[in-house]
């Protein structure tokens, strides 16, 4: 068994008797490590740069809406405007426009929407306030409002 050379000095030197040519390693882990943390925060921000944001107001065109919409409409505008804006168009700070995209179908099921509006729903990552619980609507009320975000839906083409 070898033991590894010393200088003169006595202190252990890790590069002593390695060939001169033999690449040295002077940066830690913790260098490569925070590079690729950067890295990953650079990708992930490029990667969500076009992605759809809430906007805080929405202008779509209203079409002709069926019966089972126009009441949606109506109960929207006398007891979810405050937070929802007319017609679930935003303008508020408390609660998110209900034509956003986001609410599509195939996001934002039906069922999803009867939920929310039977039992509330806590405040979680967004800037809007919790969603109480709407206990006032009846389960025809419910489809209307839910007739209505889908009918303007599928006439402004998000659907």
């Amino acid at each position: 068994m070898t033991t590894d050379p010393k200088p003169e000095d006595g202190k252990y030197n890790p590069n002593l008797g390695v060939h001169e040519d033999a690449p040295r390693h002077k940066q830690g882990p913790v260098l490569w490590m925070g590079m690729l943390m950067l890295l990953i925060v650079v990708l992930t921000t490029i990667s969500m740069w076009g992605r759809e944001k809430i906007s805080v107001k929405l202008s779509p065109t209203i079409p002709e809406l069926s019966a089972s919409a126009q009441l949606g409409r109506e109960i929207i505008n006398t007891q979810c405007s405050k937070c929802h804006g007319v017609d679930g168009t935003g303008d508020s700070r408390d609660g998110p426009p209900l034509l956003h995209p986001m609410y599509r179908a195939e996001v934002y099921p039906d069922h999803h929407f009867k939920r929310v509006l039977k039992e509330g729903r806590p405040q979680t990552n967004w800037r809007f306030g919790p969603m109480p619980a709407q206990p006032q609507l009846s389960e025809e009320d419910i489809n209307g409002v839910i007739s209505y975000i889908r009918e303007v839906h599928k006439a402004t083409g998000v659907i």
